[in-house]
C-alpha cells in the first residue's frame, strides 16, 4: 500500500462520517455501453483501507441491497461485513410496473401507434401480393390452340398448349413462389408484433431497494456525533440532505463518477450554498480501483488542499 503522505489526501475537519450507497457506487461501473460508464471498479477493500487512512473518520457505513434469491449477492454482503464495514441493509424487492401507465405512457402509445402502422402495411402489401397471385395464377392456367395442318392441307386443331413460351412459365412459377414466400413472411411479422405488443402490455418487475430514505434518517439521528460527512454518491436525490447538513454547520464531500452527478448540486451552487465540496471518483482511482484496472501513466489528479473553503468546488 502507498505512503499515506503520497496519497490525494481529502481536507477533513473534525470527526468524519462516511456513507457509501453501494448501488450507486456500482452503477458508475455497470454498464460499459453507457456513455457515463467511469472504466473503472471501485475495489471495496482497498476504499476501506484508503479511508482507514484517515483518522479523522470514525465510522464507514455501506448501504447494500440484499437480492435474498442471488447467492452472489448475499456473499457480496458477507465480503462488505468481512472488510469491516457497518453494513446497512434490506431485502430487494421487485415490484410491478404496467409500462402503459407509468410516465412511459406516452412512449408506449406511440410504439403501438408505429407498429400498428406496420402491420397495417403489411395487410395492405399482403392484399396486393394475393392480387398478383391471382393473375399469375390465372396466367399459368391460359391456353391456346395447337394448330396443325392435315394431309389434305388443311389446318386443324390437335390439341392446346401454354399460352406462353415455356421460358416464361418458368419465370411466372419462379415469381409465383416468391410471392408465395412474402407472403408468408409477412403474414409471420405480423403474428410477431401481434405478440410485441401482449407482452409491451403486461406488467414488467422492477428492482426496487433505494437507501434513500435510511441515509437520511441516520445521517439526522448521527448529525451530533460528526463535523463532516463524505457521501459515496452523486445521485441528486440527497441534495436536499446536503443542504440541509451544511445549514447546520457540517461540511460535506460529495464523491462521484463522471456523468453521475445530479443536476440538483449545480442548482445548489447558483443557490449560493457553501460547505459541500465535489470530489470526482477519478482523484481516488489509484487507492480504490481494483488494481488491474490501474493504468501505469494514471495520474491522481490536484490535492484538495488548494480547494478554497468558501465555495463549493470539485476537490
Amino acid at each position: 500500500m502507498n505512503n499515506p503522505s503520497e496519497q490525494f489526501r481529502l481536507k477533513l475537519r473534525g470527526k468524519t462520517l462516511v456513507i457509501v450507497d453501494w448501488a450507486n457506487v456500482h452503477g458508475w461501473s455497470s454498464d460499459p455501453k453507457s456513455r457515463s460508464y467511469l472504466g473503472w471498479k471501485v475495489d471495496p477493500k482497498r476504499l476501506f483501507e484508503y479511508l482507514g487512512t484517515y483518522s479523522e473518520i470514525f465510522e464507514k457505513r455501506l448501504y447494500f441491497g440484499v437480492d435474498t434469491d442471488k447467492d452472489w449477492s448475499k456473499e457480496l454482503k458477507i465480503t462488505f461485513e468481512s472488510i469491516g464495514f457497518n453494513m446497512q441493509s434490506k431485502e430487494v424487492k421487485w415490484v410491478p410496473v404496467s409500462l402503459d401507465r407509468s410516465h412511459f405512457k406516452k412512449l408506449v402509445k406511440e410504439l403501438f401507434d408505429v407498429l400498428d402502422g406496420i402491420k397495417k402495411t403489411n395487410s395492405e402489401i399482403a392484399t396486393k401480393l394475393y392480387e398478383l397471385r391471382e393473375k399469375i395464377e390465372s396466367r399459368l392456367g391460359d391456353e391456346e390452340p395447337d394448330f396443325d395442318v392435315g394431309d389434305d392441307g388443311k389446318p386443324y386443331v390437335a390439341g392446346v398448349s401454354p399460352a406462353y413460351a415455356r421460358e416464361d412459365g418458368a419465370i411466372h412459377k419462379t415469381t409465383y413462389d416468391l410471392i408465395e414466400e412474402l407472403d408468408n413472411e409477412l403474414k409471420k411479422l405480423n403474428l410477431n408484433i401481434d405478440e410485441l405488443q401482449k407482452h409491451i402490455s403486461e406488467p414488467v418487475m422492477r428492482r426496487k431497494c433505494d437507501f434513500d430514505v435510511e441515509i437520511a434518517r441516520d445521517t439526522f439521528n448521527l448529525s451530533g456525533d460528526f463535523d463532516q460527512l463524505i457521501l459515496f454518491s452523486g445521485d441528486g436525490d440527497y441534495a436536499a440532505l446536503v443542504e440541509d447538513l451544511v445549514g447546520k454547520g457540517k461540511k460535506v464531500i460529495i464523491v462521484f463518477a463522471p456523468g453521475h452527478k445530479g443536476r440538483e448540486y449545480e442548482e445548489l451552487t447558483e443557490r449560493g450554498v457553501r460547505g459541500f465540496f465535489l470530489c470526482t471518483a477519478n482523484n481516488l482511482k489509484e487507492y480504490i480501483s481494483a488494481k488491474n484496472n490501474i493504468p501505469e501513466d494514471f495520474s491522481p489528479g490536484r490535492d484538495s488542499s488548494i480547494v478554497a473553503e468558501d465555495k463549493p468546488k470539485s476537490q
